[in-house]
C-alpha cells in the first residue's frame, strides 16, 4: 500500500522522537545502574576502610614481643596474623557489616603473600587467596557489560584496601560483593526505572505522532492538489485559508496549477492542430536530433516503410531504417556518410501500393555543429499520375474551349443551311422531282452536323455537381438496370461482387450513374458473343475503388492513349462522347480513372473516389 507523504512525515518524526526516548531512557537507566553500583562500592569502600581502622588500632595496641625480630618478614607475618585473628573487636566489625550490608559476602585481611590471615568465614583462614575481579572495573563498564554480570551467573567482585603501618605493606584487606545479593539490591531500582523509560517513550512517541498528524493535516490536502495537477485533472484549488507557510504555499501551487492547465491547454491544442496537419500530409517527414534519435514521423511514414517507427522509444536511425530494400539501405548510407540526398528516386518492387518513392535527406547545422535531419519521402507514381492528369485535363480544357466556340460560330450557318434548304424544297416541290433525294441527302448530313455540335455544346457546358450520400452498391445495381437490355442482347452475365460493407460517399448520383452506365454498356458491346461482367469494389485508406472488369476484345495497345479523348471511337455509330464524359465526372469528383486491357482478353477500367 502506498502511503501519502502526510503518512510518511508523521511516521519519521514519531520514529525520530521514539529514538530520541529511547537514548534518554537508555541513558537514564544506565545512570540509575551506574549509580546503585556506586552505592554499593561506596559501602564496600566504608566497610574495608572500617575494618582497616580496626585492624590498626589491634595491632597499635599489641607489642611486638622482644624475641621477634623486626626484620624477620615471617615472624612478623605471623605475629600480625596471630594478633587480627584473635582481636575480637575485629571479627565483631567484619561480622556486623555482612549482616547489615546485604551485598557484601565476605571480608577478608590477607598478607603479604597472598595467604588469608583473617576471614568472616573461618575455613579459608591461612589458605591462598582466590583473586577476584575489581569492583571499581564494573562500576566503570557499559550498561550492556553491567546487565550482563549482574543478571549472569553468580560472580564474585572485590573492593581491595592495602594495609600497612608506617611505610611497612602488611597485606590488604578485601570486601566481597556478589553479584547474586547486587542482583536483588539492583532490581527494584531497574524495574521502576523501565517502567519509567518505558512509559515516557510511549508518551513521547503518541504525542509526537498526534501533533505532527495535526501539524502536517494541510501538508495531506497539498499533496493531493499536487497529485491532480500532475495527472492533468481540473483541480478547484487548495483550500487553505491559513495566514502561516502553509498558507503561502497552498496560495503558490494554486497559482502554479492554473499556469499549468493553460499551459497544457496550449499544448493540447497545439498537438490537436499538429496531428491534422500531419494526418492530411500527404508526405512522410521524419526528423532526427543531434544524436540521430527519432523525435517525430508523421502517421504516412508507415506506408513507405511498411511499418510504424516508433517514436515513443525514440529509435536510433540505424534502427529506424533496417531493412534491406533499396529505400531504406540508401537512407542508412547517406546517415553514415552524413551525405545529403536531394528527391532521389528509389523503385519498390515489393510495395504494390507505392512502386517509386522520392527521397530526400537533409542535414541540418548550426556554428559547425549537427543538430537535426529531416527526412522526405513522396510517392514518385501518385505524383506522376497526378501531372498525367493535370495535363491531360488542360488539354481537354483548352480542347473544350476551342471546341465550344468553334460549335458556336458552326450552328449559325447551319440554321441558315436548313431554312435555305427548306425554301429550296419548296420552290422545287413540282419540278424538283429529279433532284429530291440529292436535297434529302443533304438535309440528313446537316441535321447529323447539327447533333454533332451539339454534342460539343453539351459536353464543354459546365456542370453543376449536387453532391449527396450514396448508397454505391445500390448505385451499381441501378446501372445493372439501365444496362440490362443491352447485356441480354449480348448474352452477357453482370455480377457485382461486394467484399464487406462499403462505406457511403458523398456524390453526384445522376452524374456518377452515368459514368459507370457509359463503361458498363462499353463492356457490354465488347462481348457480342457473350461473357461475364464484373463490377468489384475495394475499400482502401482514404479512398474507395470500383473495377469493372470485362472479357472482350481489349483494346489495341496503339489507340491506348486516345480512348478518353472526346469524339474517339472504334466503334462503328460511336459518337466517341462517353468515355470522355466518364473521365470528366470521375475528375470533377476529385477521384481519377485509369485501365488495364489486354487483346483478346478483356478490359479493366478502375475508378478511385475519395472517400
Amino acid at each position: 500500500m502506498r502511503l501519502s507523504l502526510k503518512a510518511k512525515l508523521t511516521a519519521l518524526i514519531s520514529l525520530l522522537v521514539l529514538a530520541v526516548a529511547l537514548a534518554a531512557s537508555t541513558l537514564y537507566v544506565s545512570t540509575i545502574t551506574r549509580q546503585a553500583l556506586r552505592e554499593v562500592e561506596i559501602r564496600g569502600e566504608y566497610v574495608a576502610r572500617a575494618t582497616y581502622n580496626q585492624a590498626r588500632d589491634a595491632l597499635a595496641q599489641a607489642r611486638l614481643p622482644a624475641e621477634i625480630n623486626p626484620n624477620d618478614p615471617e615472624a612478623v607475618r605471623i605475629f600480625v596474623q596471630t594478633t587480627l585473628a584473635s582481636d575480637r573487636g575485629l571479627a565483631t566489625s567484619m561480622e556486623s557489616a555482612i549482616g547489615y550490608i546485604p551485598t557484601i559476602y565476605y571480608v577478608a585481611i590477607t598478607d603479604i603473600d597472598g595467604r588469608v590471615a583473617v576471614h568472616t568465614d573461618p575455613e579459608q583462614v591461612r589458605r591462598p587467596y582466590q583473586r577476584a575481579p575489581r569492583f571499581h572495573d564494573l562500576v566503570g563498564a557499559r550498561l550492556l557489560n553491567q546487565l550482563r554480570v549482574i543478571y549472569g551467573p553468580p560472580r564474585i567482585y572485590e573492593i581491595p584496601l592495602p594495609l600497612a603501618i608506617g611505610d611497612r605493606p602488611l597485606g590488604d584487606i578485601r570486601v566481597g560483593v556478589s553479584t547474586l545479593f547486587l542482583r536483588g539490591q539492583v532490581t527494584p531500582e531497574l524495574t521502576r526505572a523501565l517502567v519509567l523509560s518505558a512509559l515516557a517513550v510511549l508518551l513521547a512517541t503518541v504525542t509526537a505522532g498526534l501533533l505532527s498528524y495535526r501539524l502536517l493535516r494541510p501538508l495531506e490536502a497539498i499533496s493531493r492538489g499536487v497529485e491532480r495537477m500532475t495527472r492533468g485533472e481540473a483541480s478547484p484549488g487548495l483550500p487553505l485559508n491559513r495566514k502561516d507557510e502553509w498558507g503561502i504555499l497552498s496560495s503558490k501551487l494554486n497559482l502554479l496549477g492554473e499556469q499549468m492547465r493553460g499551459e497544457k491547454a496550449a499544448f493540447v491544442a497545439l498537438k490537436e492542430n499538429l496531428d491534422q496537419l500531419f494526418g492530411k500530409l500527404t508526405d512522410g517527414l521524419m526528423l532526427f536530433d543531434q544524436k540521430d534519435r527519432l523525435v517525430l514521423a508523421t502517421p504516412v511514414v508507415g506506408r513507405f516503410l511498411g511499418r510504424s517507427p516508433g517514436t515513443e522509444s525514440h529509435p536510433a536511425a540505424s534502427e529506424c531504417f533496417a531493412g534491406n530494400n533499396p529505400l531504406e539501405t540508401q537512407i542508412r548510407e547517406a546517415f553514415r556518410a552524413r551525405q545529403p540526398l536531394a528527391a532521389q528516386v528509389v523503385e519498390l518492387a515489393g510495395n504494390p501500393e507505392i512502386p517509386r518513392v522520392a527521397v530526400s535527406v537533409q542535414f541540418v547545422e548550426s556554428e559547425g555543429k549537427h543538430v537535426a535531419s529531416l527526412v522526405t519521402l513522396r510517392d514518385a507514381a501518385t505524383r506522376a499520375r497526378l501531372e498525367d492528369q493535370i495535363d491531360i485535363t488542360a488539354k481537354l480544357a483548352a480542347l473544350g474551349r476551342l471546341t465550344s466556340g468553334m460549335a458556336h460560330e458552326v450552328k449559325n450557318p447551319l440554321n441558315a443551311m436548313v431554312l435555305q434548304l427548306e425554301l429550296i424544297k419548296a420552290k422545287l416541290a413540282v419540278q424538283g422531282e429529279k433532284v429530291k433525294p440529292q436535297l434529302d441527302i443533304l438535309g440528313e448530313e446537316i441535321r447529323r452536323l447539327d447533333r454533332v455540335v451539339k454534342t460539343f455544346l453539351d459536353f464543354t457546358r459546365p456542370l453543376e455537381l449536387r453532391p449527396a450520400e450514396t448508397d454505391l452498391e445500390r448505385l451499381v445495381h441501378d446501372v445493372f438496370t439501365l444496362a440490362e437490355p443491352q447485356a441480354k442482347a449480348n448474352g452477357v452475365r453482370m455480377r457485382f461482387e461486394a467484399n464487406g460493407v462499403l462505406p457511403r460517399l458523398i456524390l453526384d448520383r445522376d452524374l456518377m450513374k452515368q459514368a459507370l452506365l457509359n463503361l458498363v454498356l462499353n463492356g457490354c458491346q465488347a462481348m457480342p458473343t457473350g461473357g461475364d461482367l464484373t463490377v468489384t469494389p475495394r475499400t482502401l485508406p482514404g479512398r474507395v475503388e470500383l473495377e469493372i472488369s470485362d472479357h472482350g476484345s481489349g483494346i489495341p495497345s496503339e489507340v491506348r492513349p486516345k480512348i478518353f479523348t472526346l469524339c474517339f471511337t472504334t466503334k462503328p455509330g460511336g459518337s466517341g462522347v462517353g468515355l470522355a464524359m466518364a473521365y470528366r465526372i470521375v475528375q470533377l469528383h476529385n477521384g481519377s480513372i485509369d485501365f488495364e486491357s489486354e487483346v483478346s482478353r478483356g478490359t479493366t477500367f478502375r475508378i478511385s473516389l475519395p472517400r
